[in-house]
């Protein structure tokens, strides 16, 4: 769940009224009145307003050329099929997580709330496409690891065609295990009419296992992977030095640090996000303890908790937006046949991201 709409959730934390603060007695005042929008509340705002348009104009500018460059090429390898498959899986969450809450944050329109159909296909969609986007990062960075380990076998099996079958069946994998999001979610009145997972045993379902299965099974993937690449390059670098100046071999290192530098941005800008998804219900039931002792501390702690979340909400977006920055400034082929695509020139022939 995006940070805003569980901010709006869980601001019934903090559930008493201007109206009460007054009709308490005087003793009292000091204990129930609360703090005002502060700063952390109106910066949030603020970057929710500024922050999603440029993202999605740079993301979709930067994802639309990889696309178009990749598809200039008269023979695309495995790893292109997968880039490929990844740019146009990042548009797709600009466009199905980002742009509904710039809009709920900018114009107030929240097309989760309109329909219980459409509460449940928007977060469908959403997630769907964030975790296939996690996912083809893995197997781009375990077909790195398999090439710098067996690079002679893998050859023969890492074929466009055989990368197809494996992104089509990421597809099929990731959309039908998240179809069990359209029966967690609807517009209920369990966490105030919202948007959000019906029952309390669909909350504590989504909350405390949905989000330990998926960190678990990622990042233990790409941390292992991208270790194993550094090293493997590390131990083989002169003989591989000797094989390319005799012309056995041809030099694949500028693909393995694309990949690892898109492993790189993917690790720093998901981490956060991720840590404070799996965090947040724990800290909610420290709020509510809170609440019923001190609800001034409780609603300040609520606004600056969420304020971090949504700013590493954002922060995990950059991961969708800037892989196009990554080519450029890593491969030199890349850079090449851009500037032919915006040149109107002919494709120079080159294998982009070959192994």
């Amino acid at each position: 769940m995006d940070a805003t709409t569980q901010y709006a959730s869980n601001v019934t934390l903090i559930n008493v009224t201007e109206q009460e603060t007054i009709n308490t007695t005087s003793s009292n005042v000091s204990r129930w009145k609360f703090p005002p929008v502060g700063y952390y509340e109106n910066t949030s705002a603020l970057l929710w307003r500024v922050i999603p348009p440029i993202l999605i104009y740079i993301g979709t500018i930067g994802n639309a050329l990889t696309i178009f460059v990749l598809l200039r090429q008269k023979k695309m390898t495995s790893t292109a099929v997968f880039l490929f498959a990844l740019a146009l899986s990042d548009t797709l969450v600009l466009f199905s997580a980002l742009l509904p809450d710039w809009l709920l944050n900018t114009w107030g329109v929240d097309n989760r709330m309109l329909s219980n159909p459409g509460c449940k296909a928007i977060y469908y969609l959403a997630y769907s496409s964030i975790h296939l986007s996690s996912w083809l990062i893995v197997v781009v960075t375990l077909e790195r690891t398999a090439c710098v380990l067996l690079p002679h076998k893998v050859r023969l099996g890492c074929s466009p065609r055989n990368a197809g079958l494996i992104v089509v069946t990421i597809v099929l994998a990731v959309f039908g295990i998240n179809i069990i999001l359209l029966v967690i979610f609807d517009v209920n009145e369990y966490t105030g009419l919202t948007c959000d997972p019906s029952t309390k045993d669909n909350y504590d379902l989504f909350y405390y296992v949905y989000g330990w299965i998926d960190f678990t099974l990622t990042f233990p993937l790409l941390l292992i992977g991208n270790v194993i690449i550094v090293v493997q390059l590390a131990r083989s670098r002169s003989r591989r030095q000797r094989m390319i100046i005799s012309g056995q071999a041809r030099d694949t290192r500028p693909l393995s640090i694309v990949m690892i530098a898109l492993c790189v941005l993917f690790l720093l800008t998901i981490t956060p996000v991720s840590v404070c998804a799996l965090y947040s219900p724990y800290q909610e039931e420290k709020l509510r303890a809170l609440e019923s002792v001190d609800p001034y501390t409780a609603k300040n702690d609520t606004q600056y908790f969420y304020f971090l979340y949504d700013v590493a909400i954002l922060v995990s977006y950059f991961n969708d937006t800037f892989n196009f920055a990554i080519y450029v400034f890593s491969g030199l082929r890349f850079r090449a046949e851009l500037r032919s695509l915006l040149c109107c020139k002919a494709t120079q022939g080159t294998s982009l991201f070959g192994s």
